[in-house]
């Protein structure tokens, strides 16, 4: 099962992202990321969050046309994200697309962008979509399809990360270790309209630039 999550953060290019939204078979809306689903053109087939972004009368426009809401506390242990993040793993999917995941607020994007992390080591691909960039977390094999000449860049999440080799890129990586004090893997270039990243340990965060 394929799922998108929009979230609440922002979207600096609705119709770039709309043009990078795959099929998926269910839709959850994280508390105010409604809005958003409502300038891609996407119905949600499910609300969840605390909704301290949201006025009522959207929540009522939204139940009243029969949308499933999940209201939480404001005062909880898990982001709204999260929420979103749970409720798809519980439905069983197997891929997941994060949309609306970035914003002003820094703590906020990262704690976000570790969501895909907490769906890679359960064994489900994810993807974030934002307008200028394209990132997943791996520690296995990651399959990375763009442009020749689009830049991406390899960077280790939580600690040192050992890459086995890459295919396709212009600065090869054989049997290296990218040091979590030390990302010399930034701007790397496809030459290759695909290429392969193998990590061997630890895990890394591909980020594809789409500007």
């Amino acid at each position: 099962m394929k799922v998108l999550i929009i979230a609440n953060g922002e979207i600096k290019d609705i119709q770039k992202v709309k043009a990078m939204l795959p099929q998926v078979d269910y839709v959850i809306c994280a508390d105010g990321g409604v809005r958003h689903a409502r300038e891609l053109g996407v119905v949600p087939d499910l609300m969840v969050g605390d909704f301290d972004s949201l006025p009522d009368e959207v929540l009522q426009e939204y139940s009243m046309a029969g949308i499933p809401i999940k209201r939480y506390p404001m005062d909880k242990d898990k982001t709204d994200m999260q929420i979103a993040v749970d409720t798809a793993i519980e439905m069983g999917a197997s891929q997941v697309f994060l949309v609306g995941t970035f914003g002003s607020r820094w703590d906020h994007s990262y704690a976000n962008m570790l969501m895909l992390y907490r769906l890679a080591r359960r064994g489900i691909k994810a993807q974030i979509l934002d307008s200028h960039n394209v990132v997943m977390v791996s520690s296995g094999k990651v399959e990375i399809e763009g442009e020749i000449g689009q830049t991406l860049s390899l960077l280790p999440l939580g600690g040192d990360v050992r890459i086995l080799r890459t295919d396709g890129l212009k600065y090869p990586i054989v049997d290296g270790i990218l040091p979590l004090d030390f990302p010399y893997g930034v701007s790397n270039v496809l030459v290759k309209p695909r290429a392969e990243v193998h990590v061997g340990s630890g895990w890394v965060m591909v980020v594809i630039a789409r500007d």
